[in-house]
């Protein structure tokens, strides 16, 4: 499969052979069509660097970050459990969390005052009786998370392929490179401003 448009992939891509060169197109950077098919065809099927335990000191701390396009919450619950949440309200797709970082155990949707746990978990639906019946079942109104979140040694990752592979896997002989990194550290790694 070629991801680059038709009409770029002849010359997108300038070889020559007899200098030992190569050079790209530098239409090639900012082609919206080309940035569409490495969105699709990476960026929607690898695993993304979200962030460090170290960055979130404690329980209830987040950060929003945007990876891929998509506005995201990674967050240490209440309990400490570490999460990625899609940073979207299931009602009507606003942006919930709008501070960089922070220290809440609830998030709260401004633009209905839906309200949400730290877990994602739907604790509050503002006018809940002028919905239909049954839009309130258990579970339909939460934050979404991530459809893969998983770490390496307190470094987190996201994919949003829900068939990729393990980041175990996924990382293969590179967690050799990992693990001589972080050794080195004795009392362990943190990330620092």
């Amino acid at each position: 499969m070629n991801p680059l448009p038709a009409a770029s992939a002849e010359t997108a891509i300038q070889i020559d052979e007899a200098q030992g060169r190569f050079r790209v197109a530098r239409s090639m950077y900012v082609d919206p069509a080309v940035h569409q098919a490495e969105m699709e065809a990476i960026f929607n099927r690898c695993w993304l660097f979200v962030g460090h335990d170290s960055e979130l000191a404690g329980p209830n701390a987040f950060i929003t970050r945007t990876i891929a396009g998509r506005s995201l919450i990674f967050v240490r619950d209440s309990n400490g459990e570490v999460r990625c949440l899609l940073n979207v309200c299931p009602h009507r797709g606003a942006q919930v969390v709008r501070q960089r970082s922070g220290v809440a155990r609830t998030f709260s949707c401004i633009y209905h005052g839906w309200g949400f746990e730290n877990t994602g978990r739907n604790l509050h639906i503002a006018e809940r009786d002028t919905y239909a019946a049954g839009f309130d079942r258990p579970g339909c109104n939460d934050l979404v998370a991530a459809p893969r979140f998983e770490q390496y040694r307190g470094l987190w990752f996201v994919n949003f392929d829900p068939q990729a592979p393990s980041l175990h896997d996924y990382l293969g002989q590179a967690r050799e490179y990992i693990d001589i990194i972080f050794d080195q550290a004795e009392q362990g790694m943190k990330v620092v401003g």
